[in-house]
């Protein structure tokens, strides 16, 4: 990279959000969404919408399933090279969508025009994040921030040139004023410490709301705030039904006079608790030597006519719905369900839920981060959508030359074998072992000629027979024979 080509990237990063003639872009429309230079404050209840994710159950459960997944997700670095030449910034591989990225990448490492970058303080940063978390963690935390309250803060580590070398994710509700073309800055605040941080310093990944695209994103617990409620307070009602709400079923009275006063009605306090008290004396028949009054309060149907079972299971499945993940990922198995469906279900989660939050992430940190070391890195990740494995055995079993014999132990489960033994094909033809296809190729089958047949050569003069003889000869010959048989 020029000297030049250096000098743009710094200053490109050195820009953060805004640039010094943002506040006239589009008409002045920035310095009039942010009049004043007063960014805007965190949305009320960000802070218990992340704190939901450690108090409701099903919440837990769907977004813990979805930031796992992404965080495991493999990173990968490339650049457009060829041989020794100088490498170039190809644009359209950077801004293209995961399909045409791939068919591009494909199509240059076959051409020999792309190569990996297997050793990069960008991959560090990724991989890594900073020294407190570990990279899957930070990835983990960064998603939960994101689908949570619709943001993600990632503030800069530099290192003494410059350059980016740890990334820390900031929870969202610290972020007291994000920064306006007039004041570019965000202003932290936790706990007792305050401060101004440049908007260079910070990486925002956000869920944009479109009633107000230049502020705050939104979540997934905005959206579900009421489904979120019902269950809970469903699983609360549950709860207090086991502590009898302060309220007891009914109430038990002598009838009459009460002989002992209040003695007498401690006595046969304390035996009713003796004898029914407990799970074991559930149903237990009490026997009296008096009339006594009984009240009860409440219908025991009650609790039943609720539903609160069903109840439970539609607002779960409205949560995961909304985060679009299957049920076969929370481990929901229908019954009569097949293993195909189990596969199309992953297909589903992986294609629908992880790779449009992996692109997102992506493009941020392409066009955002990446600048920062060198604008000719290609940014990438090894794609968490599966091929259908069906279809591919399908493929093989009809060509099943086509794979070496490593390939098919692979698919067995089995290791490679030894000294590179199983880098042969299996050819059809008595299954004979060749290195390369082109080897195993039959030759062309060979033309016969039609051999002419030999020459017939004249019969030899067969014997005269009786069928050969005329009628004379038959009449003279028969005339003999009866001579010689009368002599």
């Amino acid at each position: 990279m020029t000297l030049r080509q250096r000098f743009q990237v710094f200053s490109r990063a050195a820009l953060g959000l805004f640039s010094e003639q943002s506040a006239q872009v589009a008409w002045g429309l920035l310095a009039g969404v942010y009049p004043g230079g007063i960014g805007e404050m965190p949305k009320r209840g960000t802070r218990e919408r992340l704190e939901a994710f450690g108090d409701l159950p099903w919440l837990h459960a769907v977004a813990d399933r979805v930031a796992t997944a992404f965080a495991a997700v493999e990173w990968q670095l490339f650049v457009a090279k060829r041989g020794g030449e100088r490498a170039r910034r190809m644009k359209a591989w950077q801004r293209a969508p995961a399909p045409q990225r791939r068919a591009y990448l494909k199509a240059a490492h076959a051409a020999g025009d792309l190569q990996q970058v297997e050793d990069h303080v960008l991959l560090d940063v990724v991989a890594d994040a900073n020294e407190f978390q570990t990279g899957e963690q930070f990835r983990r935390v960064m998603m939960l921030q994101y689908d949570l309250a619709g943001d993600a803060f990632l503030l800069k580590e530099r290192n003494g040139l410059g350059a980016p070398v740890a990334l820390w994710p900031i929870p969202p509700h610290w972020i007291m004023s994000t920064p306006t073309p007039a004041k570019r800055t965000y202003r932290v605040s936790f706990r007792g410490w305050q401060g101004e941080i440049p908007d260079t310093e910070f990486v925002w990944v956000n869920n944009p709301n479109p009633a107000h695209p230049f502020g705050r994103g939104i979540g997934m617990t905005q959206a579900l705030a009421d489904e979120l409620e019902t269950d809970e307070y469903a699983a609360k009602h549950t709860r207090q039904v086991f502590l009898n709400q302060a309220r007891p079923d009914f109430l038990v009275y002598p009838k009459g006079d009460v002989s002992g006063g209040p003695s007498q009605v401690a006595r046969l306090q304390e035996e009713w608790r003796a004898q029914h008290q407990g799970f074991w004396r559930v149903a237990k028949p009490k026997f009296l030597t008096r009339e006594v009054g009984v009240y009860e309060f409440g219908d025991p149907a009650h609790f039943r006519n609720m539903q609160l079972v069903p109840l439970r299971e539609f607002e779960r499945d409205t949560i995961r719905q909304v985060f679009g993940v299957p049920p076969v990922i929370l481990g929901i198995i229908e019954p009569g369900q097949s293993r195909a469906t189990v596969s199309v279900e992953t297909f589903i989660f992986a294609q629908y839920t992880l790779v449009p939050r992996l692109e997102m992430f992506r493009s941020v940190l392409q066009e955002r981060l990446v600048p920062e070391y060198d604008e000719r890195l290609i940014l990438d990740y090894v794609s968490p959508v599966e091929e259908d494995a069906e279809s591919r055995q399908a493929a093989a079993t009809t060509a099943p030359w086509a794979l070496m014999v490593d390939e098919w132990r692979e698919r067995m489960g089995l290791l490679p074998l030894e000294q590179d033994a199983g880098k042969v094909f299996l050819v059809p033809t008595q299954l004979q072992a060749v290195e390369d296809l082109r080897e195993a190729v039959p030759p062309p089958p060979p033309v016969f000629e039609p051999t002419p047949p030999p020459e017939e050569e004249p019969p030899a003069e067969a014997p005269k027979g009786l069928a050969r003889l005329t009628t004379d000869e038959l009449l003279d010959l028969w005339r003999l024979v009866g001579k010689a048989g009368r002599g």
